[in-house]
């Protein structure tokens, strides 16, 4: 099972998927993440804390997101895998094709994004 809501930031939309991404989700996931992507053109952040498993399904839907932003240079961003998820994205090469930071100040600071900033009026 997964859930996934979306949290602002300021004007900053973070993704906070919680669960398995496998082949029962990863369409799920992939399809609010394309929604999101056509819903703006800013920095994607995936606020990856809540999700503790993923298959070559989820990685799937991760890829596909991340071949979609690259030609208009939009960042994607996932920060705060747990290390099982984090060993998934090193073993699979996708630490070579998507950004992951630690948290999400770093993951604000890699987006070129001000938490303090993108959260005044």
């Amino acid at each position: 099972m997964l859930t996934i809501e979306d949290t602002l930031e300021g004007d900053v939309k973070i993704i906070c998927p919680a669960g398995k991404l496998d082949t029962l989700t990863a369409k799920t996931f992939e399809a609010h993440l394309q929604s999101c992507v056509e819903d703006g053109n800013g920095p994607l952040l995936v606020d990856m804390s809540g999700v503790d498993y993923v298959t070559s399904f989820g990685l799937r839907s991760i890829l596909i997101v991340a071949k979609k932003l690259a030609p208009f240079g939009r960042k994607f961003i996932l920060f705060a895998t747990n290390p099982s998820v984090m060993d998934v994205l090193r073993v699979s090469g996708f630490l070579k094709i998507v950004t992951v930071a630690e948290n999400q100040d770093a993951a604000f600071d890699m987006a070129g994004l001000s938490q303090t900033a993108s959260s005044d009026p």
